[in-house]
């Protein structure tokens, strides 16, 4: 994973909570992509994923993103 450093110009939006922005930073820096999920409706995840990805941060929602869910252990 590639660590990077964010320039002084990136902004996040003033929507999400402190703990968002944290987790969102760290993240950044430790080059991991980050998948933003959420109710249905206007409630900014498409703004967030356009702001990242406009920034060359490593962002998809959700609905981009396929899940495979394995449940059974190997023998």
């Amino acid at each position: 994973m590639k660590h990077r450093r964010l320039s002084q110009n990136f902004k996040l939006p003033n929507y999400l909570s402190e703990k968002q922005r944290k987790d969102i930073i760290l993240a950044i820096k430790k080059g991991t992509p980050i998948i933003i999920s959420g109710n249905q409706g206007s409630t900014g995840k498409t703004t967030l994923a356009n702001i990242l990805k406009e920034n060359d941060i490593t962002a998809y929602e959700e609905w981009e993103c396929l899940e495979i869910e394995l449940k059974n252990k190997l023998d």
